[in-house]
């Protein structure tokens, strides 16, 4: 009697610390970024870094509530996006990794930095941490994209959903990217079409194919997959470069230019996958 006595104190006690943590979140988490101004963002953010603060000054009793609460529905969006940021910054286990994946499928898209975004998911993909769900969550915002002001360049939608998707192996998003094509807009149809592109999968090509030959898809989308079809030879530079480094770095190549936002990572990705796709069995 006495242990469960004990037991059903302990038990109180996570639950009374695990409700304030939770009311915490929601005092502190009670706005959408992008409804605010600059300045009153800004305003925000000591109440941020001291929530952030108290979370890593004590990690035995307050990651195991983050976690908790981070898989919990009923919270303000932005604290999903922000609180998986906090929990990738303490932890490098797997399952923590996979926990922010589902976190930051609650997030809202037009409250959060973008270019971060796209390199927490392409960092997790890297790391062979399931990320098609999040990644594809852009495809129903057609203005999704970066600047990159190192480069003067900016990182389109297409870029975007590919540098996301094509750490993985192919299997776990081409099909999602084909069932997905039919509802969504010109501007993903043709992000798609670019990932499937990058991935060079005999599956991807036929689907390519198809949308290319469908005149009940829009022409400015048949016009494109018919474009990209034509993108098989290599440059005068690129072979000249190819030249110069050989294929047998092409693997590492194409590994370090998904690291890297910048016109040149691009140029990379694609010589690599030209030469790639000239080699594919079912061409």
């Amino acid at each position: 009697m006495k242990f469960l006595v004990v037991a059903i104190l302990v038990s109180c006690t996570c639950t009374i610390f695990g409700q304030n943590l939770s009311k915490e979140i929601d005092s502190i988490y009670s706005f959408k970024p992008s409804k605010l101004s600059v300045k009153e963002q800004e305003s925000k953010l000591p109440a941020l870094d001291k929530f952030w603060n108290k979370v890593k000054s004590d990690t035995t009793e307050h990651l195991p509530k983050l976690r908790f609460e981070l898989d919990q529905p009923g919270h303000n969006p932005f604290f999903y996006y922000d609180g998986s940021g906090l929990l990738l910054s303490l932890s490098d286990a797997r399952i923590d990794k996979e926990l922010a994946v589902r976190a930051i499928l609650k997030c809202d898209l037009d409250d959060i930095n973008r270019e971060l975004y796209v390199s927490t998911i392409n960092k997790l993909a890297r790391e062979d941490i399931a990320v098609t769900p999040a990644a594809v969550r852009i495809l129903h915002d057609d203005k999704f994209s970066f600047f990159v002001p190192q480069h003067v360049m900016t990182f389109n939608h297409g870029y975007c959903l590919a540098y996301m998707l094509l750490p993985q192996n192919s299997l776990s998003y081409i099909d999602t990217l084909i069932s997905m094509f039919p509802s969504v807009g010109t501007t993903s149809r043709k992000s798609i079409i670019t990932t499937l592109w990058f991935a060079y999968s005999c599956q991807g090509d036929e689907f390519i194919n198809t949308i290319a030959s469908d005149k009940a898809i829009e022409k400015d989308v048949r016009e494109y997959a018919r474009k990209i079809k034509g993108y098989k030879k290599l440059t005068r530079d690129q072979e000249e470069y190819l030249q110069v480094i050989g294929k047998e770095h092409l693997g590492r190549m194409r590994e370090m230019s998904l690291q890297r936002f910048s016109d040149e990572a691009i140029e990379q990705l694609d010589m690599t996958t030209r030469v790639m796709r000239m080699e594919q069995a079912c061409h």
